[in-house]
C-alpha cells in the first residue's frame, strides 16, 4: 500500500474531517510565521529573538497552570451543565491568577529579571500576567469549542493570532521596535484570537456560562480534583523544560545561541506542536466518548499516530538532512546554526509530533499519576543529559544532538506505555 492510500484509508469518515477541519487550520497558523519568518530574521536581531523567547518561555510556564488545567476536563462530562461549570472554573482561576501575578510582577520586575539572568526582560516582566491571562483564556475556550463541536472556529482562532502577529511583528520591526515589538505583537495576537474563539459565546451573551452557583462550581471542583492537583504540575514541568533550556544556553553560551534557538522553536517546534495539538483535540473528544460508552480506544490512538507519522515523513525527513543550508537560504546567512539545530533536533520533534494523541489517554483512562511520574523522569534525564554533554565538551551541537536522540526514545517508551495500559484495559472490558 503507498503512502496516499495509506492516508485515504485512514482519513475515512467524520473523525478525518474534524482532523482535517482543525489540521487545515493549523497548518495554515504554521505556514504564516513560516512566510513573514525571512523578513522578520532581517528586521530583529538573534538576541532580540532570545529575549521574546525568554518571555514566551516564562509566560508559558504560568499559562499551564492558569486555569488550573479545568479547561481540560471540559470535554469529559456527559452533562452540558457539569462541563459549562468546569469552563466557568477555568475562566474564574484564570482571572485570579491574573490579580497575584500583577501583585508580584508590577513592583518587584526589575528583580525578577535579575534572577532569570535577562536584566533587558525587566521593562515588559510587567506585560506577563497579562499574556498569562490571555493564554488561559485562549486555552479554556479553545477547549470549549471542542465541546461543542466548533472546530472551525478553532482553526479560525488559531489563524487569526498567527495572522496577526505576523504583520504586527513586521510593522513593529519596520517602527524600530526591536524585542519590544516582538513581544507586545504577540501579546496582542492573543487577545485577537480570544475574540475570534469567543465570539459565539460573545453574540449569546455567555448564556450557557451565567446562573452557576458556587456550591455547583465547589462540587464540580472535587470531581475533577485530579487536574489541578496531578495534571496541572505535569503541563508545568513539560513547559518548564523549554525554559530550563534556555536559562542554561543562556547562562552557558549568551543570548546569540539563545536567539538561533529561539527561531528554531518559532519556525519549527511551536507550530508542528500546533498541528500535533489539532490532532489531539480531535482524539481526545473521541476517546472521552469512547471510554464513557466501553468501546475499545487503541484503534483510535493508533489511528491517529499513523496519520501524524505519514504527515511528518517528508518535512521532518527534508530538515534532517539539509536544516543548516535551508535556514541560511531562507533567513539569512547569519542563522546557519539554527539550521544546523534544527537537524540535530528533526528526530526529537518528529517523535514528539506523532507521540501528542497519546498524551491524551491518562487523562481519559484515569492514569494522569503514573504519567506525570513517566513524564518527570523524562525531562530530568534530557537536561541532565544535556548539561553533562555541554560542560563537558563546551560544544551546544553536541548536546542538542544528545537531547535529540534520549527525546526521541523516550516519546517513542511513552507511547508504548500507553498502548500497554490500553491493552490491559480492554482485557479487563473483553
Amino acid at each position: 500500500m503507498n503512502m496516499q492510500a495509506l492516508v485515504r484509508r485512514l482519513t475515512a469518515g467524520g473523525f478525518a474531517r474534524n482532523v482535517a477541519t482543525l489540521a487545515s487550520g493549523a497548518a495554515l497558523a504554521q505556514a504564516l510565521p513560516l512566510l513573514f519568518a525571512p523578513l522578520l530574521t532581517r528586521l530583529y536581531s538573534p538576541a532580540d529573538f532570545g529575549l521574546l523567547a525568554v518571555f514566551v518561555a516564562w509566560l508559558s510556564n504560568l499559562a499551564v497552570i492558569a486555569t488550573a488545567r479545568f479547561d481540560m476536563a471540559v470535554v469529559l462530562p456527559k452533562s452540558d451543565v457539569e462541563a459549562a461549570q468546569l469552563m466557568r472554573l477555568s475562566l474564574l482561576i484564570n482571572t485570579v491568577l491574573l490579580l497575584l501575578c500583577l501583585l508580584l510582577f508590577w513592583p518587584w520586575h526589575d528583580a525578577i529579571a535579575t534572577l532569570l539572568q535577562a536584566p533587558a526582560l525587566a521593562s515588559w516582566l510587567p506585560l506577563l500576567p497579562l499574556g498569562v491571562w490571555l493564554a488561559g483564556s485562549v486555552a479554556a475556550w479553545t477547549a470549549w469549542n471542542n465541546r461543542q463541536r466548533r472546530y472551525a472556529a478553532n482553526a479560525q482562532g488559531r489563524v487569526a493570532q498567527s495572522l496577526g502577529v505576523s504583520l504586527l511583528q513586521v510593522a513593529a520591526g519596520w517602527s524600530g521596535l526591536a524585542a519590544g515589538g516582538l513581544i507586545v505583537s504577540q501579546l496582542l495576537g492573543q487577545a485577537i484570537a480570544l475574540l475570534a474563539l469567543a465570539r459565539a459565546d460573545i453574540a449569546a451573551r455567555f448564556a450557557s456560562l451565567r446562573g452557576h452557583a458556587p456550591q455547583a462550581l465547589r462540587a464540580v471542583a472535587r470531581r475533577y480534583r485530579e487536574f489541578p492537583l496531578v495534571n496541572t504540575p505535569h503541563a508545568f514541568v513539560v513547559a518548564f523544560q523549554d525554559s530550563l533550556m534556555l536559562a542554561m544556553l543562556t547562562a552557558l553560551s549568551g543570548a546569540g545561541i539563545v536567539g538561533q534557538y529561539a527561531l528554531v522553536l518559532r519556525v519549527l517546534k511551536l507550530p508542528a506542536a500546533l498541528v500535533g495539538q489539532a490532532v489531539a483535540q480531535v482524539v481526545f473528544r473521541d476517546l472521552a466518548e469512547a471510554a464513557a460508552s466501553g468501546r475499545a480506544l487503541s484503534g483510535l490512538l493508533k489511528r491517529a499516530l499513523l496519520i501524524l507519522a505519514a504527515l511528518s515523513l517528508l518535512p521532518f525527513g527534508v530538515l534532517a538532512a539539509w536544516g543548516g543550508p535551508l535556514f541560511a537560504l531562507v533567513f539569512g546567512s547569519a542563522w546557519h546554526g539554527a539550521g544546523q539545530i534544527a537537524a540535530l533536533l528533526a528526530p526529537y520533534f518528529a517523535a514528539a509530533f506523532i507521540a501528542g494523541p497519546a498524551f491524551m489517554v491518562p487523562m481519559v483512562i484515569g492514569r494522569q499519576r503514573a504519567s506525570f511520574v513517566f513524564v518527570l523522569i523524562g525531562v530530568v534525564v534530557n537536561l541532565a543529559a544535556f548539561a553533562a554533554v555541554y560542560l563537558a565538551s563546551r560544544d551546544a551541537m553536541q548536546a542538542f544532538a544528545l537531547m535529540s536522540a534520549v527525546m526521541t526514545v523516550y516519546f517513542a517508551a511513552y507511547v508504548a506505555w500507553v498502548f500497554r495500559l490500553l491493552g490491559r484495559r480492554e482485557l479487563v472490558h473483553a
